[in-house]
């Protein structure tokens, strides 16, 4: 299947038929500056080749690819210049901004060349790196299915973060987002060691007693310390280990974004609606980077409000909300209370439908904005 590219114009259409011509050899986007480049990323990314102008606006074209590359970095940027800017764009190449210069103009043929060169590059770059992600997403998905066993209520507590991270990742760039990525599932591994009691007072909402706090706020650094000996892995327990720290102590990007949806979900789970929450994230300094924070909530909807209904496994769907939890007939818990639904645990829940019988329907909550 061939590679995704986008295309990057400094003004609407500059290349003109030639442009056309490109789209009907490669699966290719076309949009015009920064900004429309990175909603493409965000919406649709990430792309193989990044081709793209070097004099935008706002923000020129090796800035542009720094921030691409910043978090999908197999992504293989190519610059398109003119020959007085052939200097300053060569510059880009000797410093790993970018895999090739192309002069203006170019014909298809030549710019035909430089795209396909991008895509094996892309994908010599992207060979080793996914084996080894492969690779370590078997170990992930053991550590969570030792998870989901050992602790149902902090697994569904981890599935509803990720689902945050996904969200949130969708209006901003997030920096090395297969770490953040992994560190949201993981974020409550450490949470194997914590009694039921404990992490059942949290997902109600309840007020822990000095020394279940102790317990729960040490969670992150037996986490971390399951991860530090894995192989790439280093980066994930590190946001891992600092996901409550605050804004102000400079913890790396990742944690300041799993500080802010944790947080966030802890107050839902108090019944504060989303615009109460907001208002006393927003009011506070220090604790949350207050960009991500912005951005953060514009992903949830104005209207947050629920319907309750009863469900089968097979009429579940992605964000619905578990008001009950789904146990087998012989009472082994299968999903938490208050787990958003996704693809994955959808698809776990169906698949055990083969091997136990399940209690069924199910009360969910059903976002209005889903109906």
């Amino acid at each position: 299947m061939p590679g995704k590219i986008l295309m990057v114009e400094g003004a609407a259409n500059p290349l003109g038929s030639t442009n056309e011509r490109l789209a009907k050899r490669f699966d290719m986007e076309a949009v015009v500056g920064p900004e429309e480049a990175l909603k493409a990323v965000r919406a649709s990314g990430p792309f193989d080749v990044v081709l793209t102008d070097l004099k935008l606006a706002k923000r020129d074209g090796v800035a542009l690819l720094t921030a691409i590359r910043t978090a999908h970095p197999q992504t293989v940027g190519i610059l398109m210049v003119q020959r007085t800017d052939l200097d300053l764009a060569l510059n880009a190449v000797e410093d790993g901004k970018a895999f090739r210069v192309v002069t203006k103009p170019a014909s298809v043929d030549a710019l035909t060349a430089h795209l396909n060169a991008g895509l094996e590059q892309y994908k010599l770059e992207t060979a080793e790196q996914s084996f080894l992600e492969d690779t370590l997403h078997g170990a992930v998905q053991a550590l969570t299915d030792v998870l989901s066993l050992a602790n149902p209520a902090a697994f569904g507590r981890a599935l509803r973060i990720r689902g945050l991270v996904h969200r949130l990742s969708k209006v901003i760039l997030i920096p090395q987002f297969w770490e953040v990525d992994m560190a949201a599932m993981l974020s409550h591994i450490g949470c194997v060691s914590l009694p039921k009691a404990v992490l059942d007072k949290i997902a109600g909402g309840k007020d822990l007693a000095p020394d279940e706090r102790r317990l729960f706020e040490n969670h992150p650094t037996v986490g971390a310390g399951v991860l530090a000996n894995i192989p790439r892995m280093a980066l994930v327990s590190e946001i891992i280990k600092k996901q409550h720290a605050r804004y102000d102590a400079s913890p790396p990007f990742g944690a300041r974004v799993l500080k802010i949806v944790l947080d966030y979900d802890m107050l839902l789970n108090r019944g504060l609606p989303a615009p109460a929450i907001f208002t006393q994230m927003l009011g506070t300094k220090g604790i949350y980077d207050p960009e991500i924070l912005k951005a953060f909530e514009t992903t949830i909807p104005v209207d947050t409000g629920y319907i309750r209904r009863r469900v089968t496994m097979r009429e579940l769907k992605a964000n619905m909300i578990l008001e009950e939890s789904i146990v087998s007939v012989d009472g082994m818990l299968l999903l938490a209370k208050d787990a958003e639904l996704n693809e994955t645990n959808i698809y776990r829940l169906i698949e055990s439908t083969h091997s136990f019988d399940i209690v069924e329907p199910v009360t969910v909550l059903v976002p209005v904005s889903a109906i």
